[in-house]
Order: structure tokens, then C-alpha cells, then sequence
């Protein structure tokens, strides 16, 4: 792996057990604690959202901190294109055409992930059951499952994952559904196809889906993972508590890191994004003494 960037201290990173020499530390883009969601649409061009208003951009060797007329802290991004780019903050979603912020009301509150298949298909989802989609004109809410979705995620737009606390919800292009599986619910469903989906339990096992049946695995890894993105379904990096990193080849989920034993400070890796296979983000804070840090790792 690359590098490690620990957003607020440089003097020494918590995370990455078992091998913390590889991981260099880099100049602090800001004064952030947290870092929540990333986005690379290229090595050169990295949004990551922090949990405030602001946009942390990266350009492949410097971090500019990009304001935006939002009024409440940032929570997801999907990007269609570089200037093409999807933000939601509580109840509003931002688009940004690469040089102007336009909001409108979605309706729904707490909103934590959207998906996109374009700009007249556009979906989210947050805090209660409903599920929020765009036409390009109006939004509408469909009550599906229960409160407390955490993922959406679609191959196309009639075949659409929505993941909570405790169920698991598919759109077929007409009506929402439970899919009934041994996860029941997870931290973040996503695919590379519609015969290839993972829900990320943010516990000791995964949830896959082949195109006819899902089964569930157990983990032989340090900690436990809760996000997960790849270039390929024999190539997907996945991150989550205790600073796990681990890779799945197509046959096994395989640990790539954890946080030491014994570290006195937890990190959590939230939020994985990148744009091929040795170009992946992987996101997330420590939480130490006087408060969090944000850590950004960026490899293989």
C-alpha cells in the first residue's frame, strides 16, 4: 500500500498493524476530525466529505478545501462524472455540474447514501423507511422495510439494494421487497454486477449474492468489515473496525492489515471508493484521547 494520511496529527498514525512503516504520513489538508465518505474520480481528482459542509479535494499532491452552500454537514456523494456529482446533506441533495451547487428537497431526513444510473434516476436513502427517487423533475418517497438504512446500491434501475439496521430491501423497476438472507441487515450493500452483490455486515461475516442465491461467510480476519469497493469481482478491497483492511481475490476474503493488539485508541474505516486496482481510498477516524481523527489510507 501507498500511504496513510492522518488528518490532524503527523506525528504517528494508530492504524495499520503489521506493517506500520509502509504507512507515511502526509500534510494535514485541514483541520478535520473525521472523515466519512470518498470519492476519486481519478489519482488526481479525490473528494472526501468530512461531515461538514466542506468538500476536501485532492489533486494528486495537495488537499483544497472546496465550499458548499449547504447549511448542514455533508453525508454522501455519487458522482456520474467529474462534473457530474451528487452530494446529500439531511434532507437536501446537491448537484454540482463542475462549477455551480444547485439543492433541492428530497423529503427525506438523516440521508446517509444515494445511487445514481443518471441524472433522471437518482435515489437515497437515510434515518426513517422511506426511500427517496428522482426523475429528473420531482421526488417521490416509497416506504420500504424498515427505519434505519444505512446503503443503496443498483446494477441497474430495476434491480435496486437498499440495506438498514435489520432488513434487506430489492426494487425490481415496479415494487420494494425483503430479500430474505442470513445477514437479515448490514452496514453497506454493493455490487460490480446484478450477479454479484455484497452486503458488509460490520460484523464477523458477508453477505454475497451470485445472481441465484445468497450466501453467507465467515471471516478469518482482525476486526470486522462494514464497506467495500473493487475494479473487478476477483479484486475487491473491504475495510471496518480495528482498522481491518482485507481483499478478496474471487475465492477468499484474505487480511491485508488490522490495527495493532493491545492499541490504546480504536480506528473505524468506514468508507471505501477508488478507480482501479492500485488505486483504492479507504477512509475513516480514530477515536482518542481529546476526540477523532480523520485517516485516509490510499494503496494497494
Amino acid at each position: 500500500m501507498r500511504g496513510l494520511v492522518c488528518f490532524g496529527v503527523l506525528a504517528a498514525c494508530g492504524g495499520g498493524g503489521g506493517g506500520d512503516s509502509a504507512w507515511k504520513p502526509i500534510a494535514n489538508p485541514g483541520a478535520i476530525q473525521n472523515a466519512i465518505r470518498i470519492w476519486a474520480f481519478s489519482p488526481a481528482n479525490v473528494w472526501l466529505l468530512d461531515g461538514t459542509s466542506t468538500v476536501q479535494r485532492y489533486d494528486g499532491s495537495t488537499w483544497t478545501a472546496m465550499p458548499t452552500p449547504s447549511t448542514n454537514g455533508l453525508s454522501c456523494i455519487y458522482g456520474l462524472s467529474e462534473t457530474d456529482v451528487w452530494l446529500c446533506s439531511d434532507d437536501s441533495a446537491w448537484h454540482y455540474d463542475g462549477s455551480t451547487f444547485t439543492s433541492m428537497q428530497t423529503g427525506i431526513t438523516g440521508q446517509v447514501s444515494l445511487w445514481a444510473s443518471s441524472d433522471t434516476d437518482l435515489w437515497t436513502v437515510g434515518m426513517d423507511a422511506n426511500i427517496a427517487h428522482y426523475n429528473g423533475t420531482s421526488w417521490t418517497r416509497t416506504v420500504a422495510g424498515s427505519p434505519n438504512k444505512n446503503s443503496i446500491w443498483g446494477s441497474a434501475p430495476n434491480d435496486i439494494y437498499a440495506v438498514g439496521v435489520f432488513d434487506l430491501q430489492h426494487y425490481d423497476g415496479a415494487m420494494w421487497s425483503e430479500v430474505t438472507n442470513d445477514a437479515f441487515g448490514g452496514d453497506q450493500v454493493w455490487g460490480t454486477s446484478a450477479s454479484d452483490v455484497w452486503v458488509m455486515t460490520g460484523d464477523s461475516q458477508v453477505t454475497h449474492y451470485n445472481g441465484a442465491a445468497w450466501t453467507t461467510s465467515d471471516l478469518n480476519i482482525t476486526g470486522e468489515l462494514s464497506a467495500v469497493w473493487g475494479p473487478a469481482p476477483d479484486d475487491l478491497w473491504a475495510a471496518g473496525s480495528g482498522g481491518a483492511i482485507a481483499h478478496f481475490d474471487g475465492k477468499t476474503w484474505s487480511e491485508a492489515t488490522h490495527q495493532p493488539i493491545g492499541a490504546p485508541y480504536l480506528d473505524q474505516l468506514v468508507a471505501v471508493h477508488g478507480t482501479a486496482s492500485n488505486d483504492i481510498w479507504i477512509v475513516g477516524h480514530e477515536l482518542g484521547q481529546g476526540g477523532s481523527k480523520a485517516l485516509v489510507y490510499h494503496g494497494p
